[in-house]
């Protein structure tokens, strides 16, 4: 039996129809969380649902915006590596405390 990585088994689920064939719109089905200031999105999440905000089972991205409001740049946390990442294995309660690149 193949090896799963940890960090895969945190992706969302992909349903399949009676041929076996990925339905593509099946990913979607997952919780979202958002982090605003004023209006703008800064951070965003996904996970499975019924995922625990503090559980490593989240991607997460910060957006940045320039003075129009405008989205500049969609950065991911950086993984034990240095290398961002946008895996479904961080923290939403940790999102302020990763670093971004």
């Amino acid at each position: 039996m193949p090896v799963i990585p940890p960090h895969t088994q945190n992706y969302p689920y992909i349903k399949q129809d009676a041929n076996g064939r990925d339905l593509q719109d099946s990913s979607g089905d997952m919780t979202f969380r958002g982090d605003y200031t004023s209006n703008n999105l800064i951070y965003k999440g996904f996970a499975k649902p019924g995922s625990a905000e503090g559980s490593l089972v989240w991607q997460i991205a910060k957006l940045a915006y320039d003075g129009s409001n405008n989205i500049l740049s969609i950065k991911w946390p950086q993984d034990a590596n240095g290398a961002a990442s946008s895996d479904y294995a961080f923290s939403w309660t940790g999102r302020a405390g990763y670093t971004y690149s």
